[in-house]
């Protein structure tokens, strides 16, 4: 593996990029192109350089806690399709007395539709999905979205 692509897989284990930002770094290091980056200033003052846009949509997933940043997820809705066809083939693989258990308890693999939830997810959802805070006596308040852009 190259120099720059460990550096940039260094850089989204540190949280220094996102896992998104790194996923168009390597894209564009594979492509032989250098990556465009755009310079904001947030409202804290720090500086933050971001990867433009190639259009690729994403489903991100962001928990929040009133003291840190518990999940941020980023998967390009791509990897989601791709990915899904990958779990309809998986799921013949579990044991039938597996699957006979989670049947039981109210979910039937072979009727789960997950080509169609990624289809769904990539035509026809726009913004956020789920929007939830709780108050949490550890932890306090906790936001959890979810949304696709």
């Amino acid at each position: 593996m190259s120099g720059e692509k460990m550096k940039i897989l260094e850089m989204i284990q540190e949280g220094k990029l996102t896992a998104a930002e790194g996923m168009d770094l390597l894209k564009a290091i594979e492509e032989g192109k250098s990556p465009k980056e755009v310079t904001q200033i947030n409202n804290n003052g720090f500086v933050k350089k971001e990867i433009l846009s190639t259009g690729e949509r994403f489903l991100r997933v962001r928990v929040v806690g009133e003291k840190t940043l518990k999940v941020n997820v980023n998967v390009p809705l791509s990897l989601i399709r791709s990915a899904s066809k990958l779990v309809v083939y998986a799921m013949s693989f579990v044991p039938a007395d597996k699957r006979a258990e989670l049947e039981q308890k109210g979910l039937d693999l072979q009727a789960l539709d997950v080509e169609g939830i990624a289809r769904i997810l990539e035509e026809t959802l726009d913004g956020k999905i789920v929007d939830v805070e709780v108050a949490d006596p550890e932890e306090g308040r906790i936001k959890v979205e979810v949304c696709v852009e």
